[in-house]
């Protein structure tokens, strides 16, 4: 082998080497990468369950403030209340499944 085709050799398992120093970084990042989607989607999904009790905790204060206004805004509590009660029949029937 000559002097020439050796170091072309030796340049060509430096290549090789590098390329799977550069692959196994690239692996590890993707994984760290997949670790955070995980964890945002946990966060995004406790967001949401907190913004849907927050809503709900609304809604319900909305209606006392309603009651205990004891101004002529008892149409709208009555269609609150209403619509609360559709709500759990709703849910009552999907039970009866």
């Amino acid at each position: 082998m000559t002097d020439e085709e050796q170091l072309l050799l030796n340049n060509l398992k430096l290549n090789v080497q590098q390329f799977f120093e550069e692959f196994a970084r690239v692996e590890n990042e993707k994984k760290e990468l997949e670790k955070n989607v995980l964890k945002l989607k946990h966060e995004i999904e406790l967001l949401k369950n907190e913004k849907t009790e927050i809503s709900r905790r609304n809604e319900q204060l909305k209606l006392a403030t309603h009651l205990l206004s004891g101004v002529d805004e008892n149409r709208e509590a009555k269609q609150k209340i209403n619509k609360l009660i559709r709500e759990i029949d709703k849910c009552i029937a999907l039970l009866n499944k």
